[in-house]
């Protein structure tokens, strides 16, 4: 009898030879997981845009903040983890319409010569003294976000007629600081954190396997009696996750993530104003920037057109942008082959008479087209260039307008690199989970980033690396507030000396197995810190000079506790 065989689509194909090593897998069946979900819908796909622009910088150097400077630039939130086939509806740049107005000369026109200088308001001053890494994190995702995702799950539960959820603000900061923690930690499937071989108490003792499944399972962040189907009035793909995404999207800031929007298919972007679909994602994307203050925004060849840049100009918002040699709207410049011969730094412009626009040609290793709406090649500079004939570096001429194009461009790249570093890998089933958990690792990034702006303000160098900060978020979240873990989490059965009636000498209180100390967040969040006596003496951790065998029960440090000093009260209350 021939054996069945099974045929596996390519998606599921992907699933299995694909995944990322140490990435965070859940595709393992899961009891709770089993209850269907008859909102179910595919995960709407990003889409990406690649630039082929050779820039001279390293992509791990952060550039400075510059509050008039705005990247624009398509990305996919989940690249090495989605599975998910594109669709063949993708939006595809090609030529925007042509304008024939445009009319181009050698000579600068007076139109090219604008005051570009910035006229809006510099950036807010820091706090006096820098806030803690949750506070900073607080400013993109706030306890509103909880409260309203902790309403909405218990509601969704309800209308499963599932048990009774009973989940808080709390728990969800709880639930959502593990998965902060689980990025620092990685494991091969979340659930060996609660393995006896695998076991990480940090996180198994938080919560329990079994809770963090359910709350997996239930956790919703709108209510789906409201929900719109396709093709009625009011529609919207991303209806299930549109409060908290909207929440994060307001709490953006100058100089960070500004705003962002989630592609969901064809018809996210409609060319109402003729200028394609990707100048219409840069018009709504600069939408929320104030108009007329000179603000500078950046992006590469798949968005720009000669009539984006006009568009832009006339609301104020100047550009720099590489541009496509078939989107150059009659624009005649030396061929590749002319400028090659003229040697490397040579270079070409042109102006729009009217406008006063300019398209740059410059050759490098390759030729390289740049336009803008306010600046030209003047003053040209020489640069550092690597030669791969003579293996040496040499000075060549690159004109301004490459310098300021190199300087400015990549924040969007930076911002994804620095949440690809710790990304929340696990996949779930539900694609608005992927969305919530973006949310997240940007808030992350922006909160971080917003730290460091604040202490280049104060003229401060030493920082906190982003690991560590990402560490004590995670830590505020899963413990201010909360209640101290007054006896650890034990599995199985309960046995004779978990029985209250035993008349057994209780255990001695287990070693203080934490050295580093708590997050200021935790430390004076006053929940829980209850004195216990320590197996071993040591030293003090306020006042250094002491020595002492009582400790703070949650804070898991030793403090002076004696009638003449106490620096267990003084180490809670100030800052």
């Amino acid at each position: 009898m021939a054996g069945r065989r099974k045929f596996y689509s390519a998606t599921e194909v992907i699933e299995y030879i694909c995944l990322p090593d140490g990435a965070l897998s859940d595709t393992e069946s899961i009891p709770d997981d089993n209850i269907a979900d008859p909102d179910f819908e595919e995960s709407p796909e990003a889409y990406e845009s690649d630039s082929s622009f050779d820039d001279d910088k390293p992509l791990a150097a952060i550039p400075k903040a510059n509050l008039n400077h705005l990247d624009v630039e398509i990305h996919n939130i989940h690249a090495d983890s989605d599975t998910e086939v594109p669709d063949d509806n993708e939006p595809q740049p090609g030529p925007a319409p042509v304008n024939k107005e445009f009319s181009w000369r050698q000579r600068k026109p007076p139109a090219a010569d604008i005051d570009s200088s910035f006229r809006g308001p510099a950036f807010s001053p820091p706090p006096d003294e820098i806030p803690s890494p949750k506070w900073y994190f607080d400013q993109f995702m706030d306890k509103s976000v909880f409260e309203h995702i902790s309403n909405q799950s218990n509601l969704y539960a309800v209308m499963k007629n599932a048990p009774e959820l009973k989940t808080t603000p709390s728990e969800i900061e709880q639930f959502i600081g593990l998965h902060i923690l689980m990025t620092v930690v990685r494991m091969p499937s979340y659930r060996m954190y609660w393995q006896t071989a695998t076991r990480y108490d940090p996180i198994a003792t938080v919560m329990g396997r079994k809770r963090f499944d359910k709350l997996r399972t239930y956790i919703h962040m709108n209510d789906n009696t409201n929900v719109k189907q396709k093709g009625e009035p009011g529609y919207d793909p991303l209806f299930k996750v549109r409060p908290v995404l909207e929440k994060v999207r307001a709490n953006c800031v100058t100089g960070l993530v500004y705003d962002f929007e989630v592609y969901t298919g064809k018809g996210t972007v409609t060319n109402e104003r003729g200028l394609g679909v990707a100048g219409e994602v840069v018009l709504r994307l600069v939408s929320e920037v104030p108009k007329g203050l000179n603000y500078k925004c950046f992006f590469d060849n798949w968005f720009t057109s000669p009539e984006l840049i006009v568009e832009l100009k006339k609301i104020g918002i100047l550009t720099v942008a590489t541009i496509n040699r078939n989107r150059l709207r009659g624009c005649t410049l030396k061929s590749d082959k002319e400028l090659s011969k003229a040697g490397r730094g040579a270079y070409e412009v042109k102006y729009e008479k009217t406008s006063g626009m300019s398209i740059v040609k410059w050759y490098d290793n390759k030729a390289v087209l740049l336009a803008s709406s306010f600046i030209g090649p003047e003053p040209v500079e020489r640069c550092r260039r690597w030669s791969k004939e003579k293996k040496e570096y040499v000075e060549v001429d690159r004109p301004h307008i490459v310098k300021v194009y190199n300087h400015n461009m990549g924040g969007v790249d930076l911002a994804d690199m620095f949440a690809a570093l710790y990304r929340i890998d696990i996949r779930p089933r539900r694609w608005y989970l992927r969305i919530l958990y973006y949310l997240i690792d940007l808030s992350l990034v922006n909160a971080w980033l917003l730290y460091r702006r604040h202490l280049t303000q104060k003229q401060e160098k030493k920082y906190m690396p982003l690991l560590d900060f990402r560490v004590q978020v995670a830590d505020a979240l899963i413990k201010v507030g909360k209640q101290a873990d007054l006896i650890s989490r034990k599995r199985g059965r309960p046995s004779l000396e978990d029985d209250p009636t035993s008349h057994q000498a209780a255990p001695p209180p287990p070693p203080l197995q934490r050295i580093s100390a708590p997050s200021v967040d935790v430390r004076l969040d006053r929940c829980d810190h209850f004195p216990i006596h320590a197996e071993k003496r040591g030293r003090c951790r306020l006042c250094k000079n002491g020595y002492t065998q009582m400790a703070c029960l949650k804070c898991k440090v030793l403090l002076c506790f004696t009638k003449d000093k106490n620096c267990f009260l003084e180490y809670h209350m100030r800052k």
